[in-house]
């Protein structure tokens, strides 16, 4: 695989190449006509593995099966219709019979991973068994980067044509992009004349494909380096301007600024020039299908003139600067629909000439950003180039993967997408991908819901009148497209108003599209969000997507229609007449339905019946990890949770990157107090997604219970192994902190009975980062690092926080009852006995905000003794800002406030608080008809006359003079008021001698 570029770009259609002398001997075309009759598949894959011993065939092998890849894309995604008939190209003519249509089917069935089966009615399909076929034969896909390339992009989209996400494709993909990567790392370092747009190509593909898979983190991370090796600099910023029609000043409004570099080098637009060829009409047939080397423009990613576009290499030289401006033809695009509001204007209307003013938390300031931004214009931005608006989409759906019906979300992602719109692109298929992106958007937001619905419609009608053929002689039969001219919601275009092929399959691995089906599909969901669900059910039922339409009926209160279409589907009708939730009699059709297993999934969900789960386990072989998924949620519901452990366990035997499946084993171990399994299972959610915030708080009850005896036996509770945990795992839980690191030779012989709490602190520490906004891991944080003891180490500043953070998420709820008054008690008396208060405190000193988090208390020590150390002066923000506003009617929490306003030599403050107390305690009702309430108002009343007497002779702060100049007065009649009410009920006790004792003392 020496050569990058194998054969021409241009100039050859998909027809020719199917046509082939070596494409039609691996096809069977050479038979003998009366040689015995070899079944297509076995016999192609003999041919082929043969055919392969010779090693310079290898090139024009890939040639076929990214030929037969793109002639499937075509269509199936892009359109125009293929002008070819792929069956007489594909099948040698003696397997031309009336036994096409079952080997179609077999071919679909070829294609079905783990029990998850492609869509049914999938036209051309033997066009993508044929790639397949091809580009991930190993001898091919192993041998070189080209090679490796075609099985990744293939197995991507085998991915997209099943069901249901498949894990044995996932590792699969992984394990192929981390060599990719490698290898094209290497490319780049040693300057290669195509690496940059082959590794920003690479990483596009790869982030489309940790979007698919919900690793959007890791995603966004790929297209940064994009972006960065391309140059591209972009930036979400605020601009000064109006959105609605009504509004009489400017507010600011979220807007991408991002431009792209003034010329592509020639490695990008010389192999890529078809879309220029084709505004003047060339050819409409795909210019031969691309090598997976280079079949797609250059990135377009600079905010600076770009004289240095290989990130190592040094400048290119003069021969291959190609200025190619992304304006160099004018783009032909899809409609746009209007939004047609009575209040949103179209776009948003930005004031001119004023600087850019971010409000949100992602902003990039205006004095930020870089000098070719800056200059930029918010509602009159330059075309930018296709890679450079692929990679603005990629990051628009990574951000909507995670939390689309979000506003604060929404608003965060429209901005990509209007700014690929509103500038245009140069590519047809990366404007529609822009309208897709946009519509799923504005699905949420009423006033644009009917815009994004309708866009939707226009781009569904529009796929389908540019993939629907309309030649003669194919029936429906179950394997492909009818040949019915569809209608459209918009006027189908003429040609010279749509784009070439060329032009539609030029990004095609880096867009990712979906699938005719798949968008009709997602046209379905759209109107069930909005309550269409008659118009979805005939949207699925058309699509012949059985499980959809089931749960359709199921949603709609139809329960008995959806359970009886499916058992139709799926069992002999002669043993279905008995056919109870635990009957083991009844038998599946013969043949099975192809999607058998999802099927039975979706009864039993219906049904809740876990007999259905079992038999789909076993209808696919043992091999569909989700029939085990649900079997294991089914026992867990039960409480059955040895049983759901057994399940969970069966599911990862299928797919261990199923980061739910871990997390759900992992509280099921919790439940059976298998600490040490549970411990594990949490780990491994986070080194698969070391963002999930419930992971690192179970894996902090797991360690807390965990024994420290495992811990000498098996290593660290956070070491599983050296790969299973990720770097930022393995930093947080697996080393010690610096307190831990001390003394470490002296201590080696004796074990740490803390190790366990320290780990699990620093598990809650990651949480509540995450996770700033859950009371409930602040309260596990809180109640962890209380337990330290001082011998290890207490971390008192921590435990303020986090009393903070519970204060400030359940205060408003709960009130003053939020309040830990055992941990609060132990932080007061710390603090108030170890820590002396200076004399020349102010209280501005006392009240400085605390913003540090973790500092030492001897790093803030002021040396004058002027000031309070951080863990004190948090003490007392929280104790002014937060705690003293909920006190109420909780005395030990007023008696608690009080001491700390002693400490603070605030007398009259605390003699005010302790008064406050005894009211509280006075005043409850019922409190003087019961013996345990009398003794407490006894005890609060002698409390308070100790006060008086401690406390009222002292100068009063911040005022002067005596701080309760009466305090005998008060006192007395606070203790005649007690005794008077008691009296009846209580003078013959000892409590009532004392407070006459107490009077007569005054």
């Amino acid at each position: 695989m020496e050569h990058l570029f194998p054969y021409p770009k241009m100039g050859h259609s998909f027809l020719e190449i199917l046509h082939d002398p070596l494409t039609r001997k691996l096809l069977g075309f050479d038979a003998v006509a009366h040689a015995e009759k070899v079944p297509f598949i076995s016999g192609v894959t003999s041919r082929l593995t043969f055919l392969l011993h010779d090693e310079s065939k290898h090139l024009s092998f890939l040639k076929i099966g990214y030929t037969a890849l793109e002639a499937f894309l075509q269509a199936n995604c892009t359109g125009p219709p293929l002008e070819f008939d792929p069956e007489e190209a594909i099948f040698a003519p003696i397997y031309r019979d009336e036994h096409l249509p079952d080997l179609k089917k077999e071919l679909l069935r070829s294609l079905a991973v783990d029990g998850s089966a492609v869509y049914h009615l999938t036209p051309h399909i033997e066009l993508f068994w044929l790639a397949r076929l091809i580009l991930t034969n190993a001898s091919l896909a192993e041998e070189g980067f080209n090679g490796r390339r075609g099985r990744f992009r293939v197995t991507f989209w085998q991915q997209k044509l099943l069901s249901e996400k498949s894990d044995k494709l996932q590792d699969c993909l992984y394990t192929d992009a981390d060599v990719l990567q490698q290898q094209l790392s290497s490319r780049l370092g040693l300057g290669a004349a195509t690496a940059e747009h082959q590794f920003v190509e690479f990483l596009i593909e790869r982030a489309q494909v940790r979007i698919y898979y919900g690793d959007d983190d890791k995603a966004r991370a790929d297209l940064a380096l994009a972006s960065k090796t391309r140059h591209f600099y972009f930036a979400l910023t605020g601009a000064l301007g109006k959105r609605t029609k009504y509004q009489d000043r400017d507010i600011s409004q979220l807007v991408v600024l991002a431009k792209s570099r003034d010329f592509e080098p020639e490695v990008y637009s010389s192999r890529h020039s078809s879309r220029h060829n084709s505004r003047a009409g060339i050819s409409r047939s795909r210019g031969g299908s691309r090598d997976d080397s280079a079949v797609h423009p250059p990135s377009s990613t600079s905010p600076s003139a770009v004289q240095h576009p290989f990130a190592r290499s040094g400048p290119p030289s003069p021969k291959l600067e190609h200025h190619v401006s992304p304006l160099a033809a004018a783009p032909i695009q899809p409609e746009n629909l209007p939004l047609n509001d009575d209040t949103l204007l179209e776009k948003i209307k930005f004031k001119t000439d004023v600087p850019h003013e971010p409000q949100m938390t992602n902003p990039v300031e205006n004095n930020l950003l870089p000098s070719r931004l800056a200059d930029l214009s918010p509602d009159n931005q330059p075309l930018l180039f296709p890679l450079d608006s692929i990679i603005l989409l990629a990051i628009a759906s990574s951000i909507q993967n995670t939390s689309p019906s979000d506003g604060l979300t929404r608003e965060e992602t429209l901005p990509y997408a209007e700014r690929v719109l509103q500038g245009g692109s140069s590519n047809w298929q990366v404007y529609t991908q822009a309208l897709l992106v946009r519509s799923r958007i504005e699905g949420y937001k009423s006033r644009t819901a009917q815009r994004g619905l309708l866009q939707l419609q226009a781009c569904v009608d529009q796929l389908i009148a540019e993939t629907t053929g309309t030649k003669k002689g194919h029936d429906n039969d179950g394997t492909g497209a009818t040949d019915s001219s569809p209608s459209t919601f918009l006027p189908k275009l003429e040609a010279s108003e749509s784009a070439s092929v060329a032009e539609r399959l030029q990004y095609i691995y880096q867009l990712s599209p979906p699938l005719r089906w798949e968008l009709e599909a997602e046209l379905a969901q759209r109107w069930t969000a909005m309550g269409g669900l008659k118009t979805a059910l005939e949207i699925y039922q058309r699509l012949q997507m059985d499980a959809e339409v089931a749960l359709c009926l199921a949603a709609t209160n139809q329960e008995a229609e959806a359970k009886k279409l499916l058992i139709d589907l799926l069992f002999d009708p002669s043993t279905t007449g008995s056919l109870t939730e635990d009957s083991t009699t009844v038998k599946l059709r013969t043949p099975a339905h192809p999607d058998s297993p999802r099927l039975l999934c979706i009864l039993g969900d219906i049904t809740s019946a876990p007999t259905y789960y079992q038999l789909a386990w076993t209808a696919s072989g043992k091999k569909y990890g989700r029939a085990q998924r649900s079997l294991g949620r089914h026992f867990a519901k039960q409480r059955k949770f040895e049983d759901a452990q057994v399940a969970y366990k069966l599911a990862l035997e299928r797919g261990r990157l199923d980061r739910g499946t871990w997390f759900a084993l992992g509280c099921v171990q919790l439940q059976l107090s298998d600490w040490k399994g549970a411990a594990d299972s949490f780990k491994r959610c986070i080194s698969i997604d070391d963002q999930d915030a419930e992971a690192w708080s179970n894996l902090a009850i797991a360690l807390l219970r965990l024994p420290v005896e495992d811990e000498t036996e098996d290593g660290p509770p956070s070491q599983v192994s050296s790969t299973a945990v990720s770097s930022t795992a393995s930093s947080i839980i697996g080393s010690p902190g610096k307190d831990e690191g001390e003394n470490r030779g002296a201590l080696s012989s004796r074990v740490d009975q803390y190790k366990n709490k320290k780990a699990a602190l620093r598990a809650l520490r990651r949480a509540a980062t995450l996770k700033h906004d859950d009371p409930r891991i602040w309260d596990n944080y809180l109640t962890v690092a209380a337990s330290i003891p001082p011998s290890q180490g207490t971390p008192w500043s921590e435990i303020i926080q986090a009393l903070s953070m519970v204060v400030q998420l359940r205060g408003q709820k709960e009130g003053e009852s939020c309040v830990d008054l055992k941990i609060l008690g132990v932080v007061v008396e710390y603090i108030t006995e170890d820590v002396p208060y200076p004399t020349g405190s102010s209280d501005d000193d006392d009240g400085e905000a605390v913003e540090a988090e973790g500092k030492e208390e001897s790093s803030l020590a002021d040396k004058s003794a002027t000031k309070l150390p951080y863990t004190a002066r948090a003490l007392t923000t929280l104790i002014d800002k937060q705690i003293t506003p909920l006190a109420t009617s909780s005395v030990p929490l007023i008696n608690l406030l009080a001491r700390v306003a002693t400490w603070r030599r605030r007398p009259a403050d605390a003699l005010g608080l302790y008064e406050k107390a005894w009211r509280a305690v006075t005043n409850k009702p019922g409190v003087y008809d019961s013996a345990a309430g009398w003794k407490d108002v006894v005890a609060s009343t002698e409390l308070l006359v100790a006060k008086y007497r401690e406390l009222g002779e002292l100068e009063r702060e911040r005022t002067g003079g005596k701080v309760e100049a009466n305090w005998q007065f008060k006192a007395r009649t606070a203790l005649r008021g007690v005794a008077g009410r008691g009296k009846e009920n209580w003078e013959d006790t000892p409590e009532y001698s004392r407070l006459q004792d107490t009077l007569a003392a005054l």
